[in-house]
C-alpha cells in the first residue's frame, strides 16, 4: 500500500501543479488580452480626439485668416458687403474661445458644444473633444495646447475690435490715411503672431498624435508577445502532459495486453479442462440410464443429464467467446455445405433433433473467410433453432440457406419454433439476456454470434413472430485473396 501511494502521490502534485499553472496563464492572458483591449480602446479614442482638435485648428485658422482677408479689403474698398462676411469668418475662432473658456470654468454642456459648433467642428467629435479637454488638461501635450489657444485669444478680441473701429469710422466717413495705415500695420502684426500660434498649437497636438501611437505601438508589441509567450508556455505544458499521459498509457495498454492474454489462456484452458470431467459425467448418467430402469432414478438421471447439458454448452459457448476475441481472422477457402453439415451433425443428438425436417438451398458454396467463426455462428444457431422447436406442432422443420447478393455472403437460418416476442428483438443479443421462455440457454449463444459477425465486419438481423418461428440473416463481406 505504501509502495502504491508513492507511485500515485507525484502523479497528483504533478497534475496538481500543471493545473496551477495552466490557471495563472488563464489569468495572465486574459489580463493581458483585457488589458490590450483596454489600452487600444482609449488610446484609439484619444487620437481621434487629438485628431478632432487638429481638424478644429484649421478650421480655426481658416475663420482668422478669411477674416483678416475680408477686413484688409473692406478697409480698402469700404465696400459695406464685407463687412458681415468679415463678421461671420470671425465667428469661428470665436466660437472655439467660447467653448475653451465654458471648459476651463466647468460650465454647461450645451454652451460647450454650441461654441464648437460655432467654430465648425464636426458634431460626431465633440462629445471626445469635451472628454479629451476634460481628462487631460492637465497632462502636458495637452496642458501647453490649451495655453496657446488661451494665448491667442487676446489676438482674436483685439482683431474684433480693430473691426469694428474700421467699421465705425467708415460708416462715419471719419477714417483717414494716415489711421488707416496704422490699423492695417496692426492688422498684419495681429496675422504673424495668430499664424505663430496656430502652428504650435497644431505641431503640440500632432507631435502628442504620433507619441501616442508610438506608445500604442509599443504596448501591441509587449502585451502581443506576453499573450503569445504565454500561450506558447501552456502549449509547452499540454505537450508534456500528452507526452507523459501517452506513457502511461502505453505502460497500462501494455498491462492490460499481457492480462488479457492471460485471462484468455486461462479462461480457455480451464474450460477445456472442466469438458473433460463434465464428458465422463454425461457418460456415467448415460450408463446408469441404460442399466437401471427404475422411473424415479430415471426421473433423477435425466435432470441431471439435462443440467449437465446446459453446463457443457456455457463451457463451450465461453470457448467460442474465447475464441473469438484472442484469435486474429485466418482467411481461408472453405465450403459452406461442409460446415452445414458438420453442425447439423453436431446437433442431431439434442432433444427432438429426430423430428425436425432440414432443408438445405446451398446457392453459394466455396468462399474465402474465416472458418472457425462461420463454424460458431452456424452452430451456435442452428442449435438454438433445435432447442426452441415448437413441440406443438408436427411439421417442425429448419431451413438453411446461402448465397451471395452484391458484395456480401448470405446465411439464413429459418425455423417455424416458438418464436420471440418483437420487444425482445433488440435484447437478445444482450450478453446473458434471456426470456420467459428462454429455460434451456444460457443468454451467451446469440451474444457470441453477434460479436463473431461483427469481428467479420458483418451484419446480423432477425425476424421473428410468437408461435410462428425465427429467421436470421447473417451478411458477410466478400474478402479478397490477396
Amino acid at each position: 500500500m505504501k509502495m502504491k501511494a508513492w507511485i500515485f502521490g507525484p502523479g497528483k502534485q504533478y497534475h496538481f501543479f500543471t493545473l496551477k499553472k495552466v490557471i495563472i496563464l488563464f489569468v495572465l492572458v486574459l489580463l493581458a488580452s483585457a488589458t490590450l483591449i483596454f489600452i487600444n480602446y482609449y488610446t484609439i479614442k484619444t487620437t481621434s480626439a487629438v485628431r478632432a482638435y487638429i481638424n478644429g485648428e484649421s478650421e480655426y485658422s481658416k475663420g482668422q485668416k478669411d477674416a483678416l482677408l475680408y477686413l484688409l479689403t473692406y478697409i480698402q474698398t469700404e465696400d459695406q458687403q464685407y463687412w458681415p462676411i468679415f463678421k461671420a469668418s470671425l465667428d469661428i475662432p470665436i466660437g472655439d474661445n467660447l467653448a475653451r473658456r465654458t471648459l476651463v470654468n466647468n460650465g454647461s454642456i450645451e454652451t460647450i458644444k454650441k461654441g464648437f459648433l460655432m467654430g465648425k467642428n464636426n458634431s460626431d467629435d465633440l462629445d471626445k473633444m469635451i472628454w479629451l479637454f476634460k481628462n487631460f488638461q492637465s497632462v502636458s501635450f495637452m496642458k501647453e495646447a490649451i495655453q496657446i489657444w488661451h494665448d491667442a485669444e487676446p489676438l482674436i478680441n483685439e482683431l474684433s475690435a480693430i473691426g469694428d473701429e474700421i467699421n465705425n469710422k467708415i460708416t462715419t466717413n471719419t477714417l483717414t490715411p494716415e489711421r488707416k495705415h496704422e490699423l492695417i500695420d496692426k492688422i498684419n502684426i495681429i496675422t504673424t503672431e495668430l499664424t505663430q500660434r496656430e502652428r504650435a498649437f497644431s505641431n503640440t497636438l500632432g507631435n502628442a498624435s504620433r507619441s501616442i501611437d508610438m506608445y500604442l505601438f509599443y504596448a501591441n508589441i509587449f502585451l502581443t508577445l506576453l499573450i503569445v509567450g504565454s500561450l506558447i508556455v501552456y502549449v509547452v505544458i499540454i505537450i508534456n502532459k500528452l507526452v507523459k499521459s501517452e506513457q502511461e498509457l502505453i505502460e497500462k495498454n501494455r498491462d492490460l495486453t499481457t492480462i488479457n492474454r492471460e485471462m484468455d489462456t486461462f479462461v480457455y484452458s480451464a474450460s477445456h479442462d472442466l469438458r473433460s470431467p463434465i464428458t465422463s459425467l454425461k457418460g456415467l448418467v448415460q450408463l446408469t440410464l441404460h442399466e437401471n430402469k427404475e422411473p424415479k432414478v430415471e426421473k433423477y438421471l435425466n435432470l441431471m443429464n439435462s443440467v449437465i447439458e446446459k453446463l457443457d454448452n456455457f463451457i463451450k459457448e465461453i470457448i467460442d467467446f474465447s475464441r473469438n476475441k484472442r484469435i486474429a481472422i485466418n482467411a481461408e477457402h472453405l465450403s459452406l455445405k461442409t460446415i452445414i453439415e458438420e453442425s447439423l451433425a453436431q446437433n442431431k443428438y439434442l432433444p427432438g433433433a429426430r423430428n425436425i425436417l432440414i432443408e438445405k438451398e446451398i446457392n453459394v458454396d466455396t468462399i474465402y473467410n474465416d472458418a472457425l467463426r462461420i463454424k460458431i455462428i452456424l452452430n451456435n444457431l442452428i442449435s438454438n433453432a433445435v432447442k426452441y422447436s415448437d413441440e406443438q406442432k408436427n411439421n417442425r422443420q429448419i431451413k438453411v440457406r446461402t448465397g451471395k447478393s452484391g458484395t456480401h455472403y448470405i446465411i439464413e437460418v429459418e425455423d417455424n419454433g416458438i418464436g420471440i416476442l418483437k420487444e425482445y428483438h433488440e435484447r437478445i443479443f444482450d450478453m446473458f439476456f434471456v426470456t420467459e421462455n428462454n429455460q434451456k440457454g444460457t443468454g451467451l449463444g446469440l451474444y457470441i454470434v453477434k460479436e463473431t459477425v461483427e469481428k467479420l465486419n458483418g451484419t446480423i438481423n432477425v425476424e421473428s413472430q410468437k408461435n410462428i418461428g425465427t429467421k436470421f440473416t447473417i451478411k458477410i463481406p466478400v474478402i479478397n485473396e490477396k
